[in-house]
């Protein structure tokens, strides 16, 4: 059985915008959801692949919260203004629009990284600076204590 999206890879991405979708992701995509199909969410740095199955469950739950304020409202014009469908091609790739691309400085060396129900992929020198020694060891000590 297929599991949560986890670990990184460093790719890089095309100056046409494509890059590769690690196996590993794939393969999840295609037994646990049955589809290549994904949503992706421009965020400030980096941007989020959801399949569309998951996406589509969070996208019930934010209109829920959204019913009854004005200004989530509006960030989720914003986020919907930046979001995307895609799928993956028959050599394992997704093609990520060079607007999207601008907005988030993604270019050259990225790191696609699982985060249970969604991979990310983040400009590689955005993600190092994210994720250095000092930090992990800081995250590590204050939340570690929590997996049982």
């Amino acid at each position: 059985m297929a599991g949560s999206f986890r670990g990184h890879h460093q790719h890089k991405i095309s100056d046409t915008g494509r890059i590769s979708v690690p196996s590993k992701f794939r393969d999840i995509l295609k037994v646990k959801y049955g589809s290549d199909e994904l949503t992706l969410l421009a965020m400030e740095d980096h941007l989020r692949l959801y399949p569309t199955a998951e996406w589509d469950r969070e996208e019930a739950r934010l209109e829920e919260e959204a019913s009854d304020d004005g200004e989530f409202q509006e960030f989720l014009r914003l986020l919907y203004a930046d979001m995307d469908d895609l799928s993956i091609d028959k050599n394992g790739r997704v093609m990520i629009t060079s607007d999207i691309r601008e907005r988030c400085g993604i270019k050259g060396e990225c790191i696609i990284n699982g985060l249970r129900n969604h991979f990310e992929i983040w400009p590689a020198a955005v993600w190092e600076s994210k994720s250095s020694d000092d930090k992990k060891a800081e995250l590590y000590k204050k939340f570690a204590g929590k997996i049982r």
